[in-house]
């Protein structure tokens, strides 16, 4: 299977030139601190990026809008498209310039040369996909920061809500130092992946694949500041050491599966450090404070920028590592969180929230498809019943493949499906309301 970007010039192809710039431009002043900065900077608000409906961003999008947020100082890492500003009322200021978010698609041909879509791929059988090419590239939107609208003034009761969601919790244990009670738990129920000992005097913090154990100093090691500020920091660094080691531990074949190399210097352990690094940073800065370099680390980031200014598509690779180990590591720390009466990182773990496509599109099997005569067609079933499929216009279909919101499309969808398939749909309804009825 190959790999392309959608021809020169393509948004997605400029959009990974973009974040791997930013990436360079990041270690670069790293480096330039005396490895003094933190991956991503101060942050703000504690929580992973989202779009204003609520949805978290995933792999590259997430890191790379923390990113963008802490470089322009925005008050929350929250985004929105052009459009959803006016459906809230709101629009973008004069002179503000939107940011890239990424996504996969597919271009699909089968024997013949036809082009097969996305939707028409995903809904055949293995055996019907053996005989497509099939090439994956990558495209973008814009989005913008609520701080580059007047979102703030038109919508006061929905920003004070996301104001709340994100605010950063000042906790201090009784030596002053940052605690993180979902991580403490964790390590106290020994509830990770593997065991992780914190309880005794280490020189390093590792993880080691042959026992399949994460071992760290004593919190108590971490705590080397003079002043107040420092020690509360120190407590910080203890927890995104912690994140780094963790990350390594998914990597073994039975989780992760990916390839850490056999030694300092090897390319893929210097990959598997980036990843380490990049997953500790991204968790640790949604939990409301940056992770600074390791010592270790340090030694690998002018190989990393030169990797970086020669292949930008390196950065996708990583990143896809980066999204996977960082969920697997939420999940585990959002169970933690809902124990103690917390609220959850990940929005798809967030019991008060309404799964937003059955909220807005009650049907399964649900889909907008290109048939292979050239039209489009929708189908869906209901309560159970397969309302079989049904042509539709085709300026409906692009209507619905343009939308990139996937509420949105959600939305759309769902009252596309109400429209065609109204009198089977009220049948259906009229039976489950008699056979109610039955005594």
């Amino acid at each position: 299977m190959a790999f392309g970007t959608n021809g020169p010039g393509n948004s997605g192809q400029i959009a990974l030139d973009r974040f791997a710039e930013m990436m360079v431009e990041r270690m670069e002043r790293m480096k330039d601190s005396d490895w003094q900065q933190g991956w991503i900077g101060g942050a703000r608000s504690a929580g992973l990026p989202q779009n204003v409906l609520g949805r978290n961003y995933s792999g590259s999008n997430s890191f790379f809008l923390q990113l963008y947020t802490a470089q322009q100082g925005y008050e929350l890492p929250v985004f929105l498209t052009f459009k959803q500003a006016h459906n809230f009322k709101a629009h973008v200021l004069k002179g503000e310039k939107a940011f890239p978010v990424i996504y996969w698609d597919m271009l699909v041909r089968d024997k013949d040369g036809r082009k097969v879509s996305s939707d028409e791929y995903r809904a055949m059988s293995r055996d019907e996909r053996k005989n497509l090419d099939v090439i994956p590239f990558v495209k973008a939107f814009p989005v913008y920061n609520i701080d580059q609208t007047n979102f703030r003034e038109v919508q006061p009761e929905r920003l004070q809500k996301l104001l709340d969601r994100f605010k950063v919790p000042e906790l201090r244990d009784t030596q002053g130092m940052y605690v993180h009670p979902a991580l403490d738990r964790m390590v106290s129920e020994q509830s990770w992946l593997c065991p992780i000992q914190a309880d005794k005097r280490e020189s390093g913090a590792y993880y080691s694949p042959s026992r399949d154990i994460v071992v760290l100093p004593m919190k108590a090691q971490f705590n080397t500041g003079s002043t107040p500020e420092e020690v509360y920091r120190d407590g910080m660094e203890f927890y995104s050491t912690m994140l780094h080691e963790m990350t390594h531990s998914t990597m073994t074949p039975e989780r992760l599966n990916r390839e850490a190399g056999g030694r300092f210097g090897d390319p893929k352990y210097a990959k598997e450090e980036l990843v380490a690094e990049l997953t500790a940073a991204m968790i640790s800065h949604s939990m409301g404070f940056d992770s600074k370099v390791t010592d270790n680390s340090a030694a690998y980031l002018d190989s990393w920028i030169g990797v970086l200014k020669q292949e930008p598509k390196f950065i996708v690779s990583v990143m896809a590592d980066v999204n996977k180990a960082s969920e697997m590591i939420l999940d585990r720390v959002d169970t933690q969180r809902l124990a103690l009466g917390e609220q959850p990182y990940l929005a798809k773990n967030d019991p008060w929230l309404a799964p937003m496509s059955e909220e807005v599109c009650p049907f399964k099997n649900a889909a907008i498809i290109k048939t292979r005569s050239g039209d489009y067609a929708v189908r869906a079933s209901y309560n159970g019943v397969d309302l079989g499929m049904k042509p539709i216009e085709r300026s409906t279909a692009q209507l619905y493949f343009r939308m990139t919101d996937q509420r949105e499309k959600d939305v759309f969808l769902g009252n596309t499906i109400r429209k065609n398939y109204e009198s089977e749909i009220a049948g259906i309804d009229r039976g489950a309301s008699k056979s109610l009825s039955i005594v």
